[in-house]
């Protein structure tokens, strides 16, 4: 069993990479913003709840959010043959990645998790996000989302690090590179 997880700041190239990890490896993704897209389009209390704290752009609480993953992860675990799981920029809060700790450690798979930190400046990710253009990429919206992750996904980097398992790739390189890089810390050319 394999758990990868892209983290990096908004911009960085994480769906691309996770596009390449998922045609080489057939590994699951766990994309956080789709399961709860997913949770609000539901009538009931948690899906209405979800879908307000979207459209104010609230940040969900992790209990929330661990509800949304546990599913999925328990389908997972209980497959004949479980062979890995991408997580698309999780855990995003300290909290988050200290409650995955415990979950690895139930199902059994500590030291089969491997943050990958896509390195990139604050400066390079504000030029790509302005750059890519879309609705929600303008200065003041770009700004709000690169603080929140210097003060929330900042320490869970530093988290990994303190663990000593978090892998830093340079995201400044090319695509190809970045990817090449990945595969290389992951032994997927081996």
């Amino acid at each position: 069993m394999t758990i990868i997880s892209l983290i990096g700041r908004s911009g960085c190239g994480k769906g691309t990479q996770i596009d390449f990890l998922k045609k080489d490896t057939g590994f699951e993704v766990i994309k956080t913003g789709s399961l709860l897209r997913q949770k609000a389009s539901e009538d009931d209390f948690l899906g209405k709840k979800i879908g307000e704290f979207l459209s104010q752009g609230r940040i969900m609480p992790t209990p929330v959010v661990f509800s949304l993953w546990m599913p999925k992860l328990i389908e997972i675990r209980n497959s004949s043959s479980p062979s890995g799981v991408i997580f698309d920029g999780n855990p995003r809060k300290l909290y988050e990645a200290k409650m995955l700790e415990e979950v690895f450690e139930m199902f059994g798979w500590q030291g089969s998790f491997f943050p990958i930190h896509l390195k990139i400046s604050r400066e390079e990710a504000e030029r790509r996000l302005l750059e890519r253009g879309r609705e929600d990429d303008n200065s003041e919206e770009i700004k709000n989302r690169l603080d929140w992750f210097e003060t929330e996904v900042v320490p869970v980097l530093q988290f990994y690090k303190e663990k000593g398992y978090l892998i830093e790739v340079n995201g400044e390189q090319s695509i190809e590179e970045v990817y090449k890089d990945i595969k290389k810390v992951l032994k997927l050319d081996d």
